[in-house]
């Protein structure tokens, strides 16, 4: 039995980059959002744009934009969402670090708090806008999956991003390339 994700995503017939990516990351996600946990999912697709910014640039340098920002600059389309790279960085430290909706940043006013709502909101809801900007969960998955789309069609274009891929998708943990082994009574 094999446990290299090379093995199951790359043949003969070639690299079935979508379906790796699919499994990786985006079906963890899905299964969350489908169950009604929305912020478990919010903070899977975060950690995916993490980790997906790392396979794409390396580690950052303390004085650089991290992985994250950059790779949503260079492949994702968020302002028709309402919302920017920097914004959503400080969402994910606020949930991923503290599960709440303040990072540092945001508590100081350098950037304005996040709150993601899942479907379309009442006419009679009436929203809290200060120090506060709402973003539509599902058309920012949608956008990350275009996001993923742009960035897989720059590998498909450019073998020689495929080498700095490999090497750093390996380093890459997931549920979908977790060694399972049946534990016996």
């Amino acid at each position: 039995m094999s446990v290299d994700w090379r093995d199951k995503y790359i043949s003969d017939d070639g690299f079935r980059f979508t379906e790796l990516i699919n499994d990786d990351f985006f079906q963890p996600f899905r299964i969350l959002f489908q169950a009604g946990h929305y912020v478990s999912s919010i903070k899977l697709m975060l950690i995916a744009i993490d980790s997906i910014g790392y396979i794409e640039f390396g580690a950052s340098e303390r004085t650089e934009a991290p992985p994250f920002i950059k790779w949503l600059n260079t492949y994702a389309e968020l302002s028709p969402i309402g919302i920017t790279s920097r914004e959503l960085w400080e969402h994910r430290n606020s949930l991923l670090h503290m599960s709440n909706l303040d990072s540092h940043h945001v508590k100081s006013g350098k950037v304005i708090r996040l709150a993601a709502y899942v479907g379309p909101i009442p006419s009679q809801v009436e929203l809290k806008r200060d120090n506060i900007k709402y973003y539509d969960l599902q058309l920012l998955i949608k956008e990350f999956g275009q996001a993923c789309n742009r960035w897989i069609q720059t590998h498909i274009d450019d073998p020689k991003k495929f080498g700095p891929f490999i090497e750093r998708y390996d380093l890459v943990v997931s549920d979908a390339r977790m060694l399972r082994i049946p534990l016996t009574s």
